[in-house]
C-alpha cells in the first residue's frame, strides 16, 4: 500500500482513531485507520520544536514522509500520547551553550569553541545557521544538524555573549 493511498484512505474515513505501537524490534508502527495495514519504522517529529513545540506533531515514514499531522499533542489518542511523549523525549538531546570560548572564521565556515552543560564542544557553523528566537534566545545548528541551545544571551558572559551577538545577522 502506498503512502497517498494510506492518506487518502485515511482522509476517507474522517481521520478516524489513529494509533501508534510499538514494534518488537523497538521501532514504532503507525495504523491510521482501524483494520488498515499498519506502516512500520515510523517516527515522531513536532514541526515547530523551538516555538510551538506541543502542536503540529508529525507521523512520519522511514524515507521521511508525512503520513499524519496532529494539530497538538492533545490531539493524539489516549491510547497513544504516552508513546509519542516518550518518542519525543528521545530525541531532545540539545545541548545548552554555557560559555563561548572563541569563533574563528574560515572560508564562510565559523568554527566555535564552547563550553555546553554536556561538556567541552568544537563545531562548524555557517552564518545563516544562527538564529534567534523570540527575545535573547538563540539556536545554533552546526554542519552534521547537530542544535545547540542559548535559552537567554543576557545570562552568558559578557565575552561569549559579545561572540554571539558579532554574528547575529
Amino acid at each position: 500500500m502506498t503512502i497517498r493511498k494510506v492518506i487518502a484512505e485515511t482522509k476517507n474515513a474522517a481521520w478516524a482513531n489513529p494509533r501508534l505501537e510499538r514494534q518488537a524490534n523497538g521501532g514504532l508502527m503507525f495504523v491510521p485507520v482501524e483494520g488498515a495495514e499498519p506502516i512500520a519504522d515510523c517516527r515522531v517529529a513536532r514541526c515547530f520544536p523551538w516555538s510551538i513545540p506541543d502542536r503540529h506533531i508529525s507521523i512520519r515514514d522511514k524515507d521521511g514522509n508525512e503520513l499524519y499531522l496532529f494539530g497538538s499533542i492533545h490531539d493524539v489518542p489516549e491510547h497513544s500520547r504516552q508513546l509519542v511523549i516518550d518518542e519525543l523525549a528521545a530525541q531532545e538531546f540539545i545541548p545548552r551553550i554555557l560559555r563561548v570560548h572563541e569563533i574563528n572564521d574560515t572560508f564562510e565556515i565559523l568554527i566555535w569553541k564552547a563550553e555546553t552543560d554536556r561538556g567541552p564542544v568544537e563545531f562548524q557553523v555557517r552564518d545563516e545557521d544562527i538564529r534567534t528566537l523570540g527575545d535573547n534566545h538563540v539556536v545554533i545548528k552546526d554542519d552534521t544538524g547537530m542544535l545547540y541551545d542559548v535559552p537567554d544571551l543576557n545570562a552568558l558572559d559578557e565575552t561569549s555573549r559579545v561572540l554571539i551577538e558579532d554574528r547575529l545577522t
